[in-house]
């Protein structure tokens, strides 16, 4: 049963993600030709899917959810349970009251989760040291973050020039022992062991036995 007179239906308005119904209030979000019944309760599985998710990931109970959505309880009930066709606008409540875009009620969901195999990522080799890193993996906004996974041989001392203004880096050691930090306070680490400086500045890295891996995160202001 639905609250208002739109019905979300398995067709070009559910896929293309609009965050409101298409055309006047009232008007109805189809396909040109009618879906078949089994397309519509696809949509409407899809749909109680995606809402027991994000409630849950929210940590809403039905009635919060219903009452910040300003639908009946049983309404989204028999929504979560794939009763009924669900309304355009209720939809749109509701997403506005998980916080989420209209897409995310109506698309697939994609698994939060990105996977970089061992061989995988771009490879970058210090001139004049035996020292490698592998980016695993950026993030970007007011600032931006590069964690790169680094090994280094013994033997040779690696001298990095000075960042940008701002720039920092941490070393976190995964195996063997390393000699890091700015030319003039370079430290000492083991496994486990993790030190943070400033990188506008020259800094050093240096291994101090064989196997030497750690993990470095650059930070850009």
């Amino acid at each position: 049963m639905s609250d208002d007179a739109s019905t979300i239906q398995n067709g070009p308005s559910a896929a293309t993600g609009s965050s409101a119904p298409a055309g006047p209030a009232g008007s109805t979000a189809s396909a040109p030709s009618a879906p078949s019944a089994a397309s519509a309760a696809s949509v409407v599985s899809l749909v109680a899917d995606n809402v027991r998710r994000l409630r849950a990931r929210a940590g809403l109970s039905l009635r919060e959810l219903a009452t910040r959505a300003g639908v009946s309880t049983s309404t989204l009930s028999n929504l979560e349970a794939t009763l009924g066709n669900p309304g355009v606008e209720t939809l749109v409540n509701i997403a506005g009251a998980l916080g989420v875009p209209f897409s995310e009620l109506v698309l697939p969901h994609e698994p939060d989760v990105q996977v970089q195999r061992a061989d995988e990522g771009v490879v970058v080799e210090a001139d004049g040291a035996p020292f490698t890193s592998r980016l695993l993996m950026t993030t970007a906004g007011r600032s931006m973050t590069e964690v790169y996974e680094a090994t280094m041989a013994p033997g040779t001392v690696y001298r990095a020039g000075a960042h940008l203004t701002g720039v920092s880096e941490s070393v976190i050691v995964v195996t063997g022992r390393l000699r890091v930090g700015p030319t003039d306070a370079v430290v000492e680490l083991g496994p486990g062991d993790r030190a943070t400086f400033a990188a506008d500045q020259a800094h050093t890295y240096e291994a101090l036995a064989a196997g030497a891996r750690a993990i470095l995160v650059i930070s850009y202001r």
